[in-house]
């Protein structure tokens, strides 16, 4: 690969990119004679392609598939800009950066600079011989949430990957068959762990995700252990994705959590039937096992100690800093916002 390849017009151009990604339409400026320059290595089950070209489109297209083309394709760009649109979104790559596509989709691929140079990675070939080691199955959830997503090469795997790749491309060894297998398999076995890596940084649904996990949140609110980084690590996320999902609400994870919890502890001190459980024993049932903890926290929220709030002390309507929970988020539908001024009043009712 690292000769300067064949340059072709744009009828070559079209057939080279139908064995690589199956069928394609192209589309090439008609004002200017188009000349492209491409390098394929094969490495076992694996195809890597150096590519420089000016401007172009490429669409999928209907029709029967190359048995030797690739379904995913991992494109590294070093120079130039790579725009993907698949699955809803629209990637925007640039010098360094990675992107992930799927050819059983639909899909439209544009390098936009005057001139652009791509090496990409074609995997999973259909069906895979023998002796190759085809992409594994992604985790639940597939790979299509990193889809048309830029994954910046600059740092941790990608940086690797990216470097991998670009070694790749500039690397012109003559190989045994054998160790081409290898070269395969390494390159095979990187953009897997890229993949599965980004699927836990990712975000599923973003509508769904955050009152999802706020759900799982209230049901295990009783448990002290509970974590931002169990919390992360139920729902295949990244703690750091996790923080970040709150913040976008105004948010922090903690917060949140002893929010909840001191919420249910001051509807069951409220409550004339458990009246004979003591303070703390409601603390720790949802999460405050200090009983000191418990009524300093507890304190700072309402303005009141739980144990003078359950006595009905505290006349003046407490300071409520426990911060009420987005319009999207999960409770539930038994929970009660009102204040302990409030609660007291609905308590002499009776």
């Amino acid at each position: 690969m690292g000769a300067d390849g064949l340059v072709l017009d744009a009828e070559a151009w079209a057939e080279v990119l139908t064995g690589l990604y199956g069928p394609v339409s192209t589309r090439v400026d008609p004002g200017e004679g188009f000349r492209a320059a491409v390098r394929v290595r094969e490495l076992g089950a694996v195809r890597v392609s150096a590519v420089r070209c000016p401007p172009v489109e490429v669409r999928a297209a209907a029709g029967p598939c190359d048995e030797g083309a690739a379904r995913h394709h991992l494109a590294l760009v070093l120079g130039g800009e790579l725009v993907l649109d698949q699955a809803g979104r629209t990637a925007r790559a640039g010098r360094g950066d990675l992107v992930l596509f799927d050819t059983a989709r639909p899909f439209r691929l544009r390098p936009t600079a005057p001139w652009n140079a791509v090496v990409t990675a074609h995997l999973e070939p259909s069906p895979p011989t023998p002796s190759s080691s085809p992409l594994p199955p992604p985790p639940p959830g597939g790979p299509g949430r990193l889809l048309a997503r830029e994954l910046p090469g600059r740092e941790g795997l990608a940086a690797l990957v990216a470097g991998f790749l670009a070694g790749l491309a500039r690397d012109a060894t003559p190989y045994r068959p054998c160790e081409e297998l290898r070269l395969g398999m390494v390159v095979t076995d990187l953009v897997g762990a890229l993949r599965d890596q980004g699927l836990g940084e990712e975000e599923p649904e973003p509508p769904v995700l955050l009152p999802r996990i706020q759900a799982y949140v209230l049901r295990h609110l009783g448990d002290g252990g509970l974590t931002p980084d169990r919390v992360a690590a139920a729902h295949h996320i990244s703690t750091r994705y996790l923080h970040l999902l709150f913040q976008r609400q105004g948010l922090t994870v903690a917060a949140w959590i002893k929010a909840q919890r001191l919420e249910r502890c001051r509807r069951d001190l409220a409550d004339p039937q458990l009246r004979r459980q003591p303070v703390y024993a409601i603390g720790a049932r949802w999460g405050f096992p200090n009983a000191a903890d418990f009524s300093r926290a507890f304190r700072t929220a309402y303005g009141i100690t739980p144990t003078c709030f359950r006595e009905g002390e505290g006349r003046g309507e407490p300071a409520m800093r426990v911060r009420s929970l987005p319009r999207n988020s999960a409770r539930s539908a038994n929970d009660s916002h009102a204040t302990p001024q409030q609660t007291q009043r609905q308590e002499g009712a009776r």
